[in-house]
């Protein structure tokens, strides 16, 4: 794997103001994807009861949004690798922003998934733009707070869910609810656009364009904000290091830049090509769970009244927090970061197959906090190896072919569990087909290198 000469100053520099403040930011960035990956079970329920649609049709509207999803991962990448990952990532917030009016508006199953497949195309560089800015950014000894940005998902998921449980229990506008809650989402998704627009491209990216003066003036903003010192040389400061190893990462990212096609052909060969096809697998069968689960969620509880529903996914949602941080202690740990997603991805399936087997109020609390704990540690892990398997010239096509295949099985999930749930005992097939996609997913990343303290640039 190669290595970045940013990243060897960047960890002299050391983490400060400068990467907290970037932390956040790209945090909002995952933040505001889970708060419309939730608001899924809301719209498909609120299109239900507005048009009177089964689930199946329902599911078909949502699934819109795992289209957008998935060619915006591939269009994201392309502009990404191609142009620069900030001024990427701040187009995917005006184009989120721009669909959360639209839905907010829609005045038939039509334009809601027209609004949802817009929506789902900015989303697409929240969600890989916003880890590989972040990982750019972070000096290498702390890239395991990669894990500890998940907790982001669980915030936005946990801001969408008591917005939901409120609107349900004191909404008298004469709106749908779900209107009411995609109103308030489209709010929150203008607001932190305008956090983005103060951000610089990462230096590890102008670097792979031979940009060096450029990421020289961004590695002294850095440094300013975190040391008080200005980096005037960085070579000069850089004295600490192996002389003959810096000249050697220079030298090698003179010839870093690389295109698109040449991102893909080095993707799907080797070294790269196995983690490439088992990461995109991965990606692909744990996403199908997550997103059936998520997005089914209140019909899996219709035995409840909206409001106990909407209860009950709120717990479910604050267990993943103790999940995401239980999950940056462990990857630091022997385990790595591929035992911990394995064993959890397991472990998820196993829980999802125990939610079957009740359906008290208490059972289910238990149970599905429990499952949403397991699943929020497992992704929080996944998402750190996924970055740190791919070096810096083709880690955002790398990661946007992953989207891709998650976003895969995101449409295939909301139509084959819509369809399901339709025929006798759909339910309980349905989990099963969750419980077996997360042990197939956790054996699968076996398969990959252990990532844990390796120079990966």
């Amino acid at each position: 794997m190669e290595k970045n000469y940013a990243y060897s100053v960047l960890e002299l520099i050391g983490w400060g103001k400068f990467n907290a403040m970037i932390f956040v930011q790209c945090g909002l960035s995952w933040s505001t994807f889970e708060i419309w990956f939730v608001n899924m079970g809301f719209v498909i329920e609120g299109t239900k009861e507005e048009w009177n649609l089964d689930t199946f049709t329902a599911g078909i509207v949502g699934s819109f949004m795992q289209v957008g999803l998935m060619l915006g991962s591939l269009f994201w990448g392309y502009i990404g690798n191609t142009y620069g990952r900030v001024k990427a990532f701040k187009t995917t917030a005006i184009i989120a922003s721009a669909a959360s009016v639209l839905l907010t508006f829609a005045p038939d199953p039509y334009v809601v998934g027209a609004g949802l497949f817009a929506m789902g195309f900015g989303l697409a560089g929240e969600i890989s733009l916003g880890g590989t800015v972040f990982y750019e950014y972070c000096p290498p000894s702390k890239r395991y707070y990669m894990t500890l940005m998940s907790a982001f998902l669980s915030f936005g998921a946990i801001t969408v869910t008591t917005i939901a449980l409120l609107v349900s229990l004191y909404n008298t506008t004469g709106y749908h609810n779900w209107r009411v809650i995609v109103a308030i989402g489209s709010v929150i998704e203008i607001i932190s656009m305008f956090f983005r627009f103060f951000m610089h491209e990462t230096p590890a990216f102008l670097i792979t364009q031979n940009k060096q003066s450029a990421a020289d003036k961004i590695l002294n903003i850095v440094s300013l904000k975190n040391t008080g010192k200005e980096l005037s040389q960085v070579d000069h400061c850089s004295a600490s290091l192996n002389p003959n190893e810096l000249t050697q990462e220079i030298l090698a990212h003179k010839e870093d830049k690389i295109s698109t096609k040449g991102a893909l052909k080095r993707l799907f060969t080797k070294p790269l090509l196995k983690t490439t096809i088992i990461l995109g697998l991965v990606y692909m069968i744990t996403h199908y769970s997550f997103s059936g689960f998520l997005y089914f969620m209140p019909e899996f509880l219709s035995e409840f009244s909206t409001s106990t529903a909407y209860a009950i996914i709120l717990i479910q949602q604050l267990c993943g927090i103790p999940g995401v941080i239980l999950g940056t202690y462990l990857v630091e740990t022997r385990l790595g970061r591929r035992l911990t997603t394995n064993i959890f991805n397991i472990l998820s399936g196993v829980a999802v197959i125990v939610f079957c087997f009740g359906d008290s109020f208490w059972f289910v609390v238990i149970v599905s906090g429990i499952i949403f704990m397991l699943v929020f540690l497992a992704l929080s892990s996944m998402f750190t190896l996924g970055p740190e398997s791919f070096p810096t010239s083709v880690r955002s096509t790398g990661l946007s072919l992953a989207m891709v295949c998650a976003r895969f099985g995101g449409i295939l999930s909301p139509i084959i569990t819509g369809y399901l749930l339709e025929i006798t005992n759909g339910f309980y097939i349905s989990l099963a087909l969750f419980c077996g996609a997360y042990i197939v997913s956790g054996f699968l990343v076996l398969l990959l290198e252990e990532t844990k303290g390796k120079k990966i640039g």
